[in-house]
């Protein structure tokens, strides 16, 4: 009975040692897992249009969408990082774009670049520059874009009311006069003039106007003949009401406005 026993428990035995070896190859042979983390791509920001411009025409805000993609895909767009756009105010497009293409500098110009004109100026129209002082611009800031007067003052402003009486005869020809009236501002240059040892630094404004032949021949006259003073235009107005004549300062000075025909003649 004892001797039965034995062989039993020598059986249980080796049957758990098989067990524990045949569980211990199969343990072996499953290949060990590795974990792979994938390296995440960076992405890129980008501008880009969302619908066809073409050239010359102004930016908006609307124009434009901003989006951000993989650092491959812009890549292949010519972007290696982040975009910086800023819209600035009268910047207008260099060429015709389709909706999707980026928003490259080089595909925009600002007012404050070379060319500008090329781009803004309307058909049949020629652009012509007048230099002017800060003190000659009257009616606020006058920017690219803005409408203005351009008016004659027919003597220097260095020219004295208290002139002796011999003077009188040029006084009679005093006026101011409207010689052109809603003209457009393509373009404002500002540059400073250095002083000497006898006069301060000054600031000299040059406005590029957007005219037609006929008022680049009457500009031309005046800028000769007189001094020229830039008012901002503000709206529909009778063009009588820029002129003024020394009659209208002078209490005591009677002036004689002749009219023919279209024109307008004071004696």
């Amino acid at each position: 009975m004892k001797k039965i026993l034995l062989l039993a428990i020598a059986g249980l035995a080796i049957l758990f040692g098989l067990l524990g070896l045949a569980n211990s190859l199969s343990q072996s042979e499953q290949p060990q897992s590795t974990k792979v983390v994938a390296e995440q791509e960076s992405l890129i920001t980008i501008w880009r249009l969302k619908k066809a411009v073409a050239k010359g025409q102004s930016l908006e805000r609307e124009h434009f969408e901003l989006a951000r993609l993989p650092e491959s895909e812009a890549n292949k767009l010519g972007v290696e990082k982040n975009m910086q756009f800023e819209l600035k105010l009268g910047s207008v497009y260099r060429q015709d774009l389709q909706a999707g293409d980026l928003a490259f500098s080089e595909r925009i110009i600002t007012p404050q670049q070379d060319g500008y004109v090329d781009f803004v100026i309307a058909p049949n129209r020629v652009p012509y520059a007048v230099v002017v002082q800060p003190e000659s611009i009257v009616g606020g800031v006058i920017n690219h874009g803005t409408l203005i007067d351009v008016l004659s003052l027919s003597l220097p402003t260095e020219y004295s009311l208290e002139s002796a009486d011999a003077e009188a005869s040029r006084k009679r020809n005093m006026f101011v006069t409207p010689i052109l009236t809603a003209v457009k501002v393509l373009q404002v240059n500002k540059s400073l003039i250095e002083g000497s040892r006898n006069t301060a630094p000054s600031t000299e404004v040059s406005l590029i106007l957007e005219l037609t032949r006929k008022q680049v021949a009457t500009i031309t006259v005046a800028k000769r003949i007189s001094e020229l003073e830039v008012h901002k235009s503000i709206g529909d107005y009778q063009q009588e009401d820029l002129h003024a004549d020394a009659g209208d300062v002078l209490s005591n000075f009677k002036s004689v406005v002749e009219f023919r025909a279209d024109t307008v003649t004071i004696n």
